[in-house]
């Protein structure tokens, strides 16, 4: 357990040290898990591996919830009250995650973090693109992770002990293959593979 340990702690150090640059008289630090032209055609692969079905509509996102393939997501963590209830869903795997996750962080703070998003199928995905410009397309090879109910969202809303402790579990889980992180500017988009 310590070597992982110290492999994450020097990757977190070579990561944060590492390509400072100064922007608007603040050193800006890259980020440590940083996307890149090859992050969401990763997350693709992997789900295509795992056989994570695309959800285009909502119709398709209910009829797995009812046939008992999207679960619902249940935690020590809170759920976003902007996200609707019909997209609070994603697959059991993920769920699984997000739960032992709560429960780690829940743990060492006393409170829960925040799930921004889960299912997100392709119709909300290309309504997303026209507010968002980062936003992943709707459809093809880089589509979002969101699309299959594999990835859910974690607020970055929370103390620099939580955000560095956070940091360290995701490294940790990305480390043992459990996960593939994209750090956004207010959340880390968490792909959970099984």
């Amino acid at each position: 357990m310590w070597k992982w340990t110290l492999v994450i702690c020097a990757a977190l150090l070579a990561n944060t040290q590492a390509d400072a640059r100064v922007h608007r008289g603040r050193p800006r630090v890259s980020k440590i898990f940083a996307a890149n032209s090859q992050s969401v055609l990763l997350e693709n692969q992997a789900a295509d591996e795992m056989g994570a079905f695309r959800y285009f509509t909502q119709a398709q996102v209910d009829a797995a919830v009812q046939d008992g393939t999207l679960e619902h997501i249940y935690c020590l963590c809170l759920v976003s009250p902007k996200l609707p209830m019909e997209r609070r869903y994603a697959l059991p795997a993920t769920v699984a995650f997000v739960d032992v996750l709560s429960r780690e962080f829940y743990g060492a703070f006393h409170q829960p973090f925040m799930v921004d998003s889960a299912i997100r199928p392709a119709t909300v995905q290309r309504s997303l693109i026209h507010r968002n410009r980062a936003a992943a397309p709707a459809y093809g090879n880089k589509a979002s992770s969101h699309e299959r109910g594999t990835t859910a969202d974690f607020s970055k809303r929370m103390s620099k002990e939580q955000y560095r402790w956070m940091l360290l579990r995701l490294l940790y889980y990305r480390a043992i293959g459990r996960v593939l992180v994209i750090q956004e500017r207010a959340c880390w988009h968490v792909m959970v593979i099984s």
